[in-house]
């Protein structure tokens, strides 16, 4: 029985995502240090980064923020303190319609989406926007 809970367990924890931003923009042989470090301590992470090479988006399993940190650390790249935030990531573009950032809080996700919307239909009356984001109507 018991191990059926602690095997359970471990299928609920859902994989989450975690933001990293760097002192400077790595360069493409840093980032495959970071890749490899990063699946030395989690085999199923996934990494990801930003087109300006600053942001470090890990899909992680059940490893830490700490143990992440630490092992891009181990990779040769500074990391600025703390995580950030999904919201501090929005596209920053002006006079542009909303777009639906996904993190691993779809219920937030949504309420920023529409919330941006309500905003953007506010001020372009001619430009309407659906609050349903285009993935939920397919």
């Amino acid at each position: 029985m018991a191990a059926l809970v602690v095997a359970f367990g471990t299928f609920a924890q859902a994989p989450s995502y975690v933001f990293f931003r760097t002192e400077v923009p790595m360069d493409r042989a840093a980032l495959k240090q970071v890749v490899g470090q990063v699946q030395d301590i989690d085999p199923l992470a996934e990494v990801f980064y930003s087109d300006d090479m600053t942001i470090i988006q890990v899909k992680r399993g059940l490893v830490s923020d700490a143990q992440i940190r630490a092992a891009i650390a181990q990779a040769g790249v500074a990391l600025r303190p703390g995580t950030v935030a999904p919201a501090e990531l929005a596209v920053t573009v002006t006079d542009q319609p909303p777009v639906y950032l996904v993190t691993n809080d779809p219920a937030a996700d949504l309420l920023r989406y529409q919330a941006a919307v309500a905003e953007w239909n506010a001020a372009h009356p001619d430009q309407q926007v659906s609050a349903v984001p285009t993935h939920v109507n397919q």
